[in-house]
This record gives C-alpha cells, sequence and structure tokens, in this order.
C-alpha cells in the first residue's frame, strides 16, 4: 500500500504530462480529422478515409516544420507559432475545464492556466523545432 500511491500519482501525472503535450497537436490532428471524415462523405471506404487523414496529419506536420526551419522573418515565425498557439491554447483549456469538471470543481482556474500553459508549450515548440 505504501508504494501505490506514489506510483498512481506518477502515472497520473505522466499521464496529464503527455496530454497537455499532445495538445500542441491539435491544429495538425484537426485538420486531419477533416479531411478523413470529408474524404468519407464523399465515398471514400474508412480505410481510404483514414489513409487521407493521417497523410493530411503528416503533411500539416511536414509543412511547419518546413517554414520553422525556413522562415527568417520575425513577424512570419510569430504568425506561424500563433497557428499552433491558438488551437493548442483552446484544447489545453478544454481538458482542464474538463478534468475540473471530473474532479468536482468548475475548473475555469485550472482551464485558463492550462490554456496558457498549451499555447506557450505550442509556440516554443514550432518556433524552435528539435530536428
Amino acid at each position: 500500500m505504501p508504494i501505490l500511491l506514489p506510483l498512481t500519482l506518477f502515472g497520473v501525472g505522466y499521464l496529464l504530462c503527455q496530454l497537455f503535450a499532445g495538445a500542441a497537436l491539435a491544429l495538425p490532428m484537426a485538420l486531419g480529422v477533416a479531411a478523413g471524415v470529408a474524404a468519407h462523405q464523399l465515398g471514400c471506404g474508412a480505410t481510404v478515409s483514414f489513409i487521407i487523414g493521417a497523410a493530411v496529419f503528416m503533411a500539416v506536420i511536414a509543412a511547419s516544420r518546413f517554414a520553422a526551419l525556413t522562415l527568417v522573418h520575425p513577424f512570419g515565425r510569430i504568425a506561424l507559432a500563433l497557428l499552433f498557439a491558438i488551437p493548442a491554447a483552446l484544447t489545453g483549456y478544454a481538458l482542464a475545464h474538463a478534468l475540473g469538471k471530473l474532479v468536482g470543481t468548475t475548473g475555469i482556474v485550472a482551464g485558463v492556466v492550462a490554456a496558457a500553459a498549451c499555447a506557450t508549450v505550442a509556440a516554443r515548440r514550432f518556433v524552435r523545432p528539435a530536428i
């Protein structure tokens, strides 16, 4: 029993860290899902729709990495960072608000803090991508 609580807290903390780090991929995920759903609505099969969605997801990530590495103008880099930071902030806010509701509080303050954190992580990640 004494080892169970620290391991559980470590596991939950790691899960939350991964969820908020994954919020930086909100824009590519949304575009990939939209492309997959649009392909399915146009009559493609489920497998083809999934492949189209995954291809769009990877293309958006590749294009943003290329743009982040080649843009030299500071306003272009700021625009690219905002392009990823705004959806990440919305995703982080929704995630923190949902977790706050799960715990039993309103979660507004936690949502605002998480939105700021996710926006910062997304902006930092796409302005200075790791190669």
